[in-house]
């Protein structure tokens, strides 16, 4: 039930590593920098080997863009933007 709460208010939940089941993802690194459409399988280990989480930051947008970053600092972040 929290689920549809939070889509009704547009707090959709994102996607992080094994949930982001599209092959192929636009991937920005941890610095912001673009890297281009890859392989979502090499953009997780890409994210592992760097100790961090893939994240799906738009999941509207063909492919869907995922950046490579800390998911917990992410969530924070966006806690601090809701209203």
């Amino acid at each position: 039930m929290r689920r549809d709460s939070d889509e009704r208010r547009g707090n959709q939940r994102s996607r992080v590593n094994q949930r982001i089941r599209i092959p192929e993802i636009r991937l920005i690194d941890e610095n912001g920098a673009q890297v281009g459409i890859i392989a979502t399988s090499v953009a997780m280990e890409m994210a592992q080997e760097r100790g961090l989480d893939l994240v799906e930051v738009s999941p509207a947008s063909r492919p869907p863009v995922c950046r490579i970053m800390d998911f917990g600092k992410y969530k924070y972040e966006q806690s601090k933007k809701a209203p």
